[in-house]
C-alpha cells in the first residue's frame, strides 16, 4: 500500500519566540519530534506593507493594527512581552511628553528606544501526510490564556504571552499554505516540488542537515546506504542516535516496535 501524499503548510516562528534562543530552539526540536520535514527554513523581516499584506484578510478586525504593528515594529528591549507592575523602565520620551504606550513608544515595556523595522522571524515550509492540522494542533489554540489551561504542552500553552504575541503562525487550511509559501517563499515551485522531491520523500530518502536546519532529498547513491529492515523495509539511524538520518517506510508511525531494526532503533 502506498504511503499518503505529503502536504505543505507554512509556519512563522513570531518575534516574541525569535528573541528568546532557548525559545525557538525548542520550538525547532517539537517541529523535528513530531516528524515533520523541514522542506525549507529562513530568517526574515516583515516591514509595515508587508505585515499589512500577509494579515490582509483580517483587515477591519479588531486585533488587526495592533498584530501589523507588533510584526513590523519590535521593541528591541522587551521583545514584545507584557509589563509587568512595578516595573522601572521609562514612562516617556526624555523630557517629558506622551505617556507610555502612546505612539511612537512601547506598549509592552514603555521604553522610547527605536524600534527595529520589523522583528526577526523564521518561516518554516512544513510536509507531513497531515500537516495543515497536526502543525495547528501542535501550536494550540490562538488564545493563549486558553492554551495554557486546555493545552498546557502544546507551544502556546508552554511559551505564548499573549493572543498577538502567542509565538507561532500556521496555515490555515491547504489553499491558504500555498499562498503564505507564495508569499513568504517566491523562490519555491510548489508544483515541481510535488513532482520530484515529494514521491522521495514520501518514500523515505530523506536525511536531516543540523547544518542547514532542513531535510534533504537522498541523492541516489546515498539512498543505496540505507539499511534492509527487519520488516523488509528501508530503516535509516534512529534519529536520537543519528541527528543526520530519520526513519523511513513503516518505522516512522511504528518508532522503536518490532518493525524497527536493530540499527535503528
Amino acid at each position: 500500500m502506498a504511503a499518503p501524499r505529503l502536504q505543505l503548510t507554512l509556519a512563522l516562528l513570531k518575534p516574541d519566540a525569535v528573541a528568546h534562543p532557548l525559545v525557538r530552539e525548542a520550538v525547532h526540536a517539537a517541529i523535528l519530534r513530531h516528524r515533520f520535514l523541514i522542506v525549507r527554513a529562513k530568517e526574515l523581516r516583515c516591514g509595515p506593507e508587508q505585515s499589512r499584506r500577509f494579515y490582509r484578510e483580517h483587515a477591519g478586525r479588531f486585533f488587526y493594527q495592533r498584530l501589523v504593528e507588533f510584526m513590523a515594529r519590535y521593541c528591541r528591549r522587551c521583545a514584545g512581552r507584557p509589563r509587568a507592575a512595578g516595573d522601572p523602565r521609562v514612562e516617556g520620551p526624555p523630557g517629558g511628553g506622551s505617556p507610555a504606550g502612546s505612539r511612537g513608544g512601547c506598549a509592552g515595556c514603555g521604553s522610547w528606544e527605536a524600534p527595529a523595522a520589523g522583528g526577526p522571524m523564521w518561516a518554516y515550509i512544513l510536509a507531513h501526510e497531515n500537516a495543515v492540522p497536526r502543525w495547528r494542533s501542535l501550536m494550540g489554540p490562538t488564545k493563549v490564556f486558553r492554551a495554557r489551561h486546555s493545552d498546557p504542552d502544546s507551544i502556546r500553552g508552554a511559551y505564548g504571552l499573549t493572543d498577538t504575541r502567542n509565538t507561532t503562525h500556521g496555515s490555515d487550511s491547504p489553499a491558504s499554505a500555498s499562498r503564505e509559501i507564495a508569499f513568504f517563499f517566491p523562490e519555491f515551485d510548489e508544483q515541481r516540488w510535488y513532482e520530484q522531491d515529494e514521491p522521495r520523500l514520501r518514500r523515505g530518502q530523506v536525511f536531516y542537515s543540523p547544518e542547514e536546519r532542513v531535510h534533504r532529498v537522498l541523492r541516489a547513491d546515498e539512498a543505496e546506504v540505507q539499511i534492509q529492515g527487519s520488516a523488509g523495509h528501508c530503516c535509516c539511524p534512529c534519529p536520537q542516535q543519528c541527528p543526520g538520518w530519520i526513519c523511513s517506510g513503516s518505522c516512522v508511525p511504528s518508532h522503536r516496535s518490532e518493525s524497527c531494526c536493530p540499527q535503528c532503533c
